[in-house]
C-alpha cells in the first residue's frame, strides 16, 4: 500500500519538474529588439500581464506598443511607477511592466517554487 503513497508523490514530483522547467520565451519577432538584455526578462510577462502572454498587456507593453521598438524615450520612461527607468530595469533583468519588480528586490526564484511543490506533494500523499 505504501508503495503507492510514494508513487503518486513521485509522478507528481515529475510532472511539477516539468511544468516548472519549460522555459517562457516571447514570440522571436518581438523579444528580437531585445537581444542585448539578460534571458531572464525575455518572457511573457515582460509586456502581458499573464504568464502565457494573454490577459492584456502590463504598463511597459502598453508603452513598447507606442514605441513600435526599443527607443530611447522607452527606456528613459518608468513605465511602472517604480522609481526606476526601464532602461535600468532591463538591464538588471527586472521587468519594467511589473512593480514588485526592481533593481535590488529578489524575487522567488526556482528553489522556492520546487520547495512548495514538494510541500504540496507531501500533503496529497498523505490524504490519499
Amino acid at each position: 500500500m505504501r508503495w503507492r503513497y510514494v508513487a503518486r508523490l513521485m509522478l507528481f514530483m515529475v510532472f511539477a519538474a516539468i511544468l516548472i522547467g519549460q522555459p517562457a520565451l516571447s514570440r522571436p519577432e518581438y523579444m528580437k529588439n531585445f537581444k542585448g538584455y539578460p534571458d531572464e526578462i525575455k518572457k511573457c510577462t515582460l509586456c502581458h500581464v499573464q504568464s502565457s502572454g494573454y490577459g492584456g498587456l502590463n504598463s511597459f507593453g502598453m508603452d513598447y506598443v507606442m514605441e513600435k521598438r526599443v527607443t530611447k524615450r522607452l527606456l528613459d520612461m518608468d513605465s511602472d511607477g517604480d522609481g526606476y527607468t526601464n532602461g535600468v530595469e532591463l538591464n538588471s533583468a527586472t521587468f519594467p511592466g511589473n512593480p514588485d519588480s526592481y533593481p535590488g528586490k529578489k524575487a522567488p526564484g526556482f528553489t522556492i517554487v520546487f520547495a512548495i511543490a514538494v510541500l504540496v506533494a507531501i500533503a496529497f500523499a498523505r490524504k490519499a
